[in-house]
């Protein structure tokens, strides 16, 4: 009987001990799973807090956050006219552009001439007329350019919205408080803004075309104006020059200080240029690009205008300077030289044959002196 009694005793001894032992193993695993959910808990908050910090820091000035999507999703028509309150898909290197950046709403008769030039040469290649504003009035004479070249759209931009939230955001509201040249300083601007991101063509109003540009790659011209040049997106050197731009103290007494200074300077240090030595073609394959020579699109320089070759009578375009003439791409005129020299029909000065043969539809409604 005795023994009964002892060995019921270990027995529950017994399985108490299991009963305490299995507790203990059920509280580990309960300490375990809360480790496990905690670490859980931690890592998921890490990295909702890494993307939300990834997306405070994408939203801040400066930071030029999406902007191809961004500008994507502002094309809309009127009037027969692409509006775009930015840019569109239709830029890349193969296309030509233009910028009327004083905001007047049209383009006057010699600038008309050159973008319906670079159409009918270019095509068909994109060519884009970009304007800060578009008068309604004069959506009807462009509407011929659009009816005969499918490659040619006008595009309005505002500079406010197209600089917005990138790096020349800072920048921009400089040049519009302060500018006194506010039309020159946000055409610099833009220019290379928008090859930075597209690349591209880039012709001042006053550049007519003579010949397909499609072969040259990326360039710039012997003298370095920045009124004609070719950079694929996001080129070495146009990076250079936007953040050079982009990092700039805005100084609203220097007329060339956003154009061509800033692109002699960055070239000059980048690509090692030394116009002394003249060591172009060094210097292009420091930067891997062409260094053209001037001829390429002849200019009207000062000396020219001075000496009245802008006012002379030729019979034919050959004429006008035809050791070079040849091999010209296109003529540049210096427009604060020549814009208030008036041009008379059937008088034979140079810009008017041109016009007559390379922009016949601007040509044809010219007034007998413009």
């Amino acid at each position: 009987m005795r023994y009964d009694v002892i060995r019921n005793k270990h027995i529950m001894k017994k399985t108490e001990t299991a009963k305490m032992v299995r507790k203990e193993k059920t509280e580990q695993k309960q300490k375990c799973h809360c480790k496990k959910m905690t670490c859980r808990t931690r890592n998921v908050f890490i990295a909702l807090a890494l993307i939300c910090s990834i997306y405070v820091i994408a939203k801040q000035p400066n930071m030029d956050y999406d902007v191809l999507n961004r500008i994507r999703s502002t094309i809309r028509s009127e009037d027969g006219i692409e509006i775009l309150y930015t840019v569109g898909g239709w830029h890349n290197f193969n296309t030509t552009f233009f910028i009327e950046s004083s905001g007047i709403g049209y383009l006057n008769d010699r600038y008309a001439c050159s973008v319906e030039a670079a159409a009918r040469l270019q095509h068909p290649l994109p060519v884009i007329l970009y304007m800060t504003g578009i008068k309604k009035e004069a959506i009807a004479r462009y509407n011929p350019w659009t009816k005969n070249f499918t490659n040619l759209k006008l595009v309005k931009v505002d500079p406010g919205i197209l600089f917005k939230n990138t790096s020349f955001d800072r920048l921009y509201l400089d040049v519009k408080g302060q500018a006194t040249d506010l039309t020159e300083h946000i055409s610099d601007m833009m220019r290379v803004f928008l090859l930075k991101h597209y690349g591209g063509l880039y012709l001042d109003t006053d550049t007519v075309l003579l010949k397909n540009t499609s072969s040259f790659d990326s360039f710039l011209l012997y003298n370095l104006v920045n009124g004609i040049m070719k950079f694929e997106s996001n080129h070495f050197l146009i990076n250079e020059m936007y953040n050079t731009l982009a990092q700039k103290k805005y100084n609203n007494r220097s007329w060339d200080g956003l154009g061509f200074r800033t692109i002699l300077d960055i070239t000059k240090k980048y690509c090692k240029l030394s116009l002394e030595k003249g060591n172009f073609d060094e210097a292009g394959k420091n930067c891997n690009l062409t260094f053209l020579r001037t001829e390429t699109f002849l200019p009207i320089k000062w000396v020219d205008w001075k000496n009245g070759l802008f006012i002379q009578s030729f019979k034919k375009l050959e004429d006008f300077r035809p050791n070079v003439m040849k091999n010209a791409y296109g003529i540049h005129f210096n427009n604060h030289l020549t814009s208030n020299i008036p041009i008379v029909r059937k008088k034979g000065q140079i810009h008017e044959i041109i016009a007559e043969q390379y922009c016949p539809l601007v040509y044809s409604t010219l007034p007998k002196v413009y």
